[in-house]
């Protein structure tokens, strides 16, 4: 949730310094990604129930929250009297798919990047599976980051062009790192931890931490604040590994983790461009920043966001797996 208090809290001045960090809460995503996706993979036995399975993980709640959030854009610019400029249905229908950063067209939500560079990594994941490579994992993980670490240490002054554009087309490279690193954390979970591990471990936090300038998020973040969160990131890893994260296991936890997605995907623009400013600086209301985010803001999120998790994303996995299970028999 650390993403979240930032992003609220971003155009506010005086609370955002508080929040920065927040900002590093996308890497934390992407770490647990890496996991998550190889404890999936590494227990299927048809790549078509990875696309499934992600597919239903991902892709309906991210429909249902990009539309309501256009809606939300559209019905905004009425009420204020305003052109609609954006979204238009172009921008719409191509949003839909996912890949609108393919097009060179603009996320009708901003937080909507990061899908861009999980697809990717999916991708990685099933090219991997398809050629039979998945034993070959943590060699083909070293040569990743290799890639990544020389990219960002030896063409970016040799080819500042062939950098920005490799930026540009490939934007998970600027993440890899913590993908891997969830690969890695997965085997030392579940195999055994060796030096070989730890040493990739400590090659991805170091590539993670020189990749920080080719983010463009320097701007939002200092150096040594970088350095302190994934360190902390990847300290939490390694003591989750190790069976010793039991004391933050709770109901309250568990629910906040169960409906991060759709909280992730439904509190940008409706948060951040909508609620606040309504709240605090309108014609009408002046509440105080805390008040307004924490007991209007928040509720107004966190609702539908749980019946959006209850009734769609459970619902929605439950029958694909059930499909896929019953497919997997017949074949």
């Amino acid at each position: 949730q650390c993403w979240l208090l930032f992003s609220i809290f971003l155009g506010q001045p005086n609370m955002s310094f508080i929040f920065n960090l927040g900002c590093t809460g996308v890497e934390l995503f992407f770490l647990i990604s890496g996991f998550v996706v190889h404890l999936t993979i590494e227990k299927t036995t048809n790549y078509k129930n990875i696309f499934f399975l992600r597919f239903a993980r991902l892709y309906p709640a991210y429909c249902i929250c990009l539309t309501l959030t256009t809606i939300a854009i559209v019905s905004w610019s009425v009420i204020v009297k305003t052109p609609i400029n954006f979204p238009q249905f172009k921008n719409y229908l191509l949003n839909l798919s996912m890949i609108q950063y393919c097009f060179n067209l603009k996320n009708i939500d901003g937080v909507y990047w990061t899908l861009t560079v999980e697809l990717l990594f999916y991708l990685f994941i099933l090219i991997i599976y398809l050629i039979k490579n998945l034993r070959q994992i943590e060699f083909i993980s070293f040569l990743v980051v290799l890639t990544c670490f020389i990219y960002v240490t030896g063409l970016n002054r040799l080819s500042p062009f062939l950098y920005k554009n490799i930026h540009s087309y490939v934007p998970i490279i600027t993440y890899f790192p913590l993908f891997i690193a969830g690969i890695i954390f997965y085997k030392i979970k579940f195999y055994k931890i060796n030096r070989y591990r730890f040493l990739l471990i400590i090659f991805c936090l170091v590539t993670q931490i020189l990749l920080l300038d080719s983010s463009g998020r320097i701007i939002l973040i200092t150096k040594l604040q970088y350095i302190a969160a994934v360190f902390t990131f990847f300290s939490v890893f390694f003591l989750y590994c190790f069976n010793h994260l039991h004391f933050v296991i709770n109901k309250f936890t568990l629910f906040l983790g169960k409906i991060s997605y759709s909280l992730y995907l439904f509190y940008g623009f409706i948060s951040i461009f909508l609620l606040i400013p309504f709240l605090t600086y309108s014609k009408i209301f002046h509440l105080n920043i805390w008040i307004a985010v924490l007991f209007i803001v928040d509720p107004i999120v966190v609702i539908p966001a749980t019946y959006l998790n209850k009734f769609i994303e459970v619902p929605v996995i439950n029958y694909f797996r059930r499909k896929r299970l019953k497919e997997s028999i017949a074949e």
